[in-house]
């Protein structure tokens, strides 16, 4: 074979050989992109409790959710999940839930229309008065209701002071409309179990006085509208998987 057709025939393997690789290459990206789309179809058609039975739904979520909690969820519940006692964001890594029982169904709920959003199906059902502005309970009897408060998650207490803030919790300041008789809360208004010993706010004495105080009115935004049902969906799947992950 001449130089120059030798020259010719490797140009043509090369060129062969590129294309197949560039054909080898848009088939393998294809494949991905379909691959995705029927799983991000598979997300969202499949009932919620659904979701959680199924691994390759629960990885696929996890992987998309990642990106989307850095850039909306990690600056108010922090980027390890455990929450923000400043801001009041709880804790999403532990099976202690505010609103309904943490199934994928109760956090989209959330993540969707959020809680005291402004929106007719966010959670607004109720809020933590402020005891001491509203002049309903004086700085003595608060520090009285915080040791039956210790006294109920199980911690060290005074036990005269925790007996006359029993009084005043199913008396004057009514917390068991809210919280319950029992004081294991309501995930229907919001309303948390004392007896857990799991604080958004923060749990010590001087923290639970604050609270008490200055009361409660946390929101969270509603993320309907800004982020894609899918998106919704799978960030709701991803909080559900962390937090049963045991």
């Amino acid at each position: 074979m001449q130089p120059n057709n030798l020259k010719r025939a490797n140009i043509t393997k090369w060129a062969l050989s590129v294309t197949g690789i560039v054909v080898i290459g848009l088939v393998m990206i294809a494949a991905t992109h379909w691959r995705t789309a029927r799983l991000q179809y598979r997300l969202l058609a499949t009932e919620p409790e659904a979701v959680a039975d199924d691994p390759a739904l629960v990885r696929f979520a996890t992987q998309q959710a990642r990106p989307l909690y850095a850039a909306h969820c990690a600056a108010c519940h922090g980027a390890d999940m455990h929450g923000n006692p400043t801001l009041g964001a709880p804790n999403l890594t532990d099976a202690v839930w505010l609103y309904g029982e943490g199934r994928i169904y109760d956090i989209e709920r959330t993540v969707l229309y959020g809680v005291r959003s402004g929106l007719d199906k966010s959670h607004n059902e109720t809020e933590m008065p402020s005891f001491g502005l509203r002049g309903i309970l004086n700085e003595a009897q608060i520090r009285n209701v915080v040791q039956y408060v210790l006294q109920l998650s199980g911690r060290p207490y005074g036990a005269e002071a925790a007996n006359e803030g029993r009084a005043l919790y199913v008396g004057k300041a009514n917390c068991g409309d809210c919280h319950g008789p029992d004081a294991r809360g309501n995930s229907d208004y919001g309303a948390p179990d004392l007896t857990r010993n799991v604080w958004n706010s923060g749990g010590d004495p001087q923290a639970l006085y604050t609270t008490i105080y200055f009361g409660q009115h946390r929101m969270m935004p509603a993320w309907g509208g800004t982020l894609t049902l899918e998106q919704i969906r799978a960030l709701a799947t991803y909080v559900y998987a962390v937090s049963h992950a045991r």
